[in-house]
C-alpha cells in the first residue's frame, strides 16, 4: 500500500490552527476561488466578509496565494474529510451561500465551478434540490446543471467559444494598438503646431495660419538656399498636421 503524501505547508498549517475550523472554511471557499484562476480581490471580499465574528488562524492572503501556486495539493482530501465531519443542517446551508457568492463575486460562473459547486453540495450532504434553492435565492439565477463532461459536443463548444475569445481580444488589442497610434499622430501634430494635447480648434487654426505664414516660401525672398530649404521643410510639417488634426476631428 503506498504511503500517504506529506502534508503540503498550507494544509499542515490549518490543522495546527487554532482557528482550525473557519480557517478551513475559508480555505474550502479561496479552493473553489482558485479553480478558474488566482483568486481576485472581490473573491477575497466575499470570503473575508464570511466569518467577521471569527479570527484568522492562517491569513487569508496567505491561503490565497497558496492555492492559487497550487489548486490541487495531494493532501486536499484531507480539508474535505474534516469538512464533512463537522457538517450540520444550519453549517451546510451557511457554506452553500458563501461557496456561491464566492463563485460568482468575479461575475462569472466558469463550467469548473459549477462542477465544484455540485462536489462541494455532495460533500455537505445538500440534496440537489437544496443547491437549486439556495442558488436562485443568493444569485437570483435559475441554476443550469454542469454540462456532461464526457460528451464530444461540449467540448466542441468549448473550443468554439475559446476561438471567439481569442478572436475577440486580437480585436481590442488591434484596436487598442490603432487607436495609441493616432493618439500619438495627434500629439505630434498639436506640438508641430506648437500647442498642447487640449488645444482648441480655434487655437489649432489659428496656430496653423500663422505657421504657413511665417514659413510660405514666398516669405523667404532675402534668406540664403539652407534657411529657405528649412522653412520649406517646416512649411510642409505644418501643412502635413492641419490635415492629420482635420482628419482626426480635431481642427
Amino acid at each position: 500500500m503506498p504511503a500517504p503524501a506529506p502534508p503540503s505547508g498550507l494544509l499542515q498549517r490549518l490543522w495546527e490552527s487554532p482557528q482550525r475550523l473557519s480557517d478551513s472554511i475559508r480555505a474550502s471557499a479561496l479552493w473553489l476561488a482558485a479553480l478558474d484562476g488566482p483568486p481576485d480581490l472581490r473573491e477575497l471580499h466575499e470570503v473575508g466578509l464570511a466569518l467577521t465574528h471569527e479570527p484568522e488562524g492562517v491569513p487569508l492572503q496567505e491561503i490565497a496565494e497558496a492555492f492559487a501556486a497550487d489548486p490541487l495539493p495531494p493532501d486536499l482530501p484531507r480539508l474535505f474529510r474534516f469538512l464533512r465531519s463537522q457538517r450540520s443542517p444550519r453549517r451546510t446551508e451557511f457554506l452553500l451561500d458563501l461557496y456561491l457568492r464566492v463563485a460568482a463575486a468575479d461575475g462569472t460562473l466558469s463550467e469548473i465551478e459549477r462542477h465544484a459547486l455540485v462536489f462541494l453540495s455532495d460533500l455537505l450532504g445538500a440534496s440537489p434540490a437544496l443547491l437549486r434553492e439556495r442558488f436562485e435565492a443568493v444569485l437570483g439565477l435559475e441554476f443550469e446543471p454542469p454540462a456532461d463532461l464526457s460528451d464530444p459536443a461540449w467540448f466542441e463548444r468549448a473550443e468554439a467559444a475559446a476561438a471567439a475569445r481569442e478572436a475577440r481580444a486580437r480585436r481590442l488589442a488591434r484596436d487598442a494598438a490603432l487607436a495609441a497610434a493616432a493618439e500619438a499622430a495627434r500629439r505630434e501634430a498639436l506640438l508641430t503646431l506648437g500647442l498642447a494635447p487640449g488645444a482648441t480648434p480655434i487655437a489649432i487654426k489659428a496656430a496653423w495660419r500663422r505657421l504657413s505664414r511665417q514659413y510660405h516660401p514666398d516669405r523667404q525672398p532675402q534668406a540664403d538656399a539652407a534657411a529657405r530649404a528649412s522653412a520649406a521643410a517646416r512649411f510642409d510639417a505644418v501643412q502635413k498636421a492641419w490635415k492629420q488634426l482635420q482628419e482626426s476631428g480635431d481642427a
